[in-house]
């Protein structure tokens, strides 16, 4: 079967060729300098030609590599990709203008890991993921490495563990606190270490060996020093006035009131008495109503304005008696 649109062979093509040229007349031969540009501009054309060839060839294998490349990166990527920062605190109360990576921090703000906290002339109580209570002094700078664990450059803070299981590493340059289960204040400034416990006991961790600090201890840790200070401290007022104002908002709301005067006591460090029986009953069958958010001693006031009961404060003792 005949196919009009068939190509020609090789051997036509070729027989065409010589019957054309068979009726060509020599011509002159062109100057030496023209044949010489001839002569470049042909070598110039073939090494375009046969150029472009080779870059196709190797274009083509190129783009095989590439792709090939491109689908090991981005399975190396899905496998090796950095897993978004963890949420390591939120923060209950902030006064001033405290900070975090920058932003001004806010009421239930999160704070993420690898993020620093400046409170500067701020403050900062902060709701742990892991449990427990930290409040920021001013011109305090903290940066969390996990819920747990921190980096103090400067300042104080304040961790309340609030008998949870939550644990805290507080890494500084002249050591390491690590709590168990406790309250209590850690402040670095320049070559000074302090550390008191208002509750439990914490241990400081240092190149030459653990320090331990016990409930009512303060103990000094000095650049170049020798050995630690260790003093007595009172658990209320002083060094805890800062965070005691600074304690996250207490819900009274349907509680019994038996359970709002324990929380003043761990917020004051005070140590919570019943002037009598009758007292302590009262307390326990008082169930609250409605919503305050003080601190600790002026919600206390108000509080008990609403019952039959009243308060003294005693030194270290808050007592609470009938008012009537």
């Amino acid at each position: 079967m005949s196919n009009d649109n068939a190509k020609p062979s090789d051997t036509e093509t070729e027989r065409a060729m010589q019957s054309l040229f068979a009726h060509v007349r020599p011509r002159d031969i062109p100057p030496a300098a023209h044949e010489e540009e001839i002569r470049r501009a042909l070598f110039a054309e073939w090494d375009a030609v046969t150029g472009r060839r080779v870059f196709l060839r190797r274009a083509v294998a190129a783009t095989g590599v590439a792709a090939l490349l491109l689908v090991t990166f981005a399975a190396l990527l899905l496998r090796t990709s950095v897993a978004p920062a963890a949420l390591v605190a939120s923060v209950e109360r902030v006064r001033g203008d405290a900070q975090v990576g920058g932003a001004s921090l806010a009421i239930g703000a999160g704070v993420q890991s690898a993020m620093r906290i400046d409170t500067r002339s701020g403050q900062v109580a902060l709701r742990l993921a892991d449990g427990g209570s930290m409040r920021l002094a001013p011109q305090t700078r903290i940066t969390f490495a996990a819920a747990g664990r921190a980096t103090l450059d400067a300042g104080t803070l304040y961790f309340d563990s609030e008998n949870s299981a939550a644990a805290v590493e507080v890494r500084t340059p002249l050591g390491v606190v690590r709590d168990r289960g406790t309250q209590f204040v850690v402040r670095l400034a320049g070559e000074r270490l302090d550390v008191a416990v208002r509750d439990g006991r914490v241990a400081i961790e240092r190149g030459s060996g653990a320090v331990d600090v016990a409930s009512g201890e303060r103990v000094s840790v000095t650049s170049g020093a020798s050995a630690p200070r260790r003093e007595r401290t009172a658990s209320f007022g002083g060094d805890w006035d800062w965070a005691e104002r600074l304690a996250p908002p207490f819900d009274i709301d349907g509680r019994p009131l038996i359970d709002f005067l324990r929380w003043v006591e761990a917020q004051t460090g005070r140590t919570l008495e019943f002037a009598d029986a009758k007292s302590e009953q009262a307390a326990r069958d008082t169930v609250l109503m409605g919503s305050i958010d003080l601190e600790p001693l002026p919600m206390l006031t108000s509080v008990l304005a609403l019952t039959d009961l009243g308060y003294a404060l005693d030194g270290e003792r808050i007592v609470i008696r009938a008012s009537k």
